[in-house]
């Protein structure tokens, strides 16, 4: 097995496991995956319309506790 093919092992073995330990981390990374989108859309000289599905966006199907949100429990 090659050093990238190692590597490559262990990183789906640390999101694997990230995954198992905290399940926001899959709303985590589809929000990363919304922002690359949208910003290489923004910085493309092409006109294009996405919806917000297109965008990975349907934010009203994302598994987000507002109650726990660190914005909504401060003083």
């Amino acid at each position: 097995m090659s050093f990238s093919e190692q590597g490559e092992a262990k990183s789906a073995q640390l999101i694997g496991d990230a995954i198992s330990n905290n399940p926001a981390f899959i709303t985590l990374r589809k929000i990363e995956a919304s922002r690359e989108i949208a910003n290489t859309v923004s910085n493309s000289a092409n006109k294009i319309l996405l919806n917000t599905e297109g965008l990975m966006l349907n934010l009203e199907d994302l598994p987000i506790d507002v109650t726990t949100h660190p914005a909504k429990t401060r003083k």
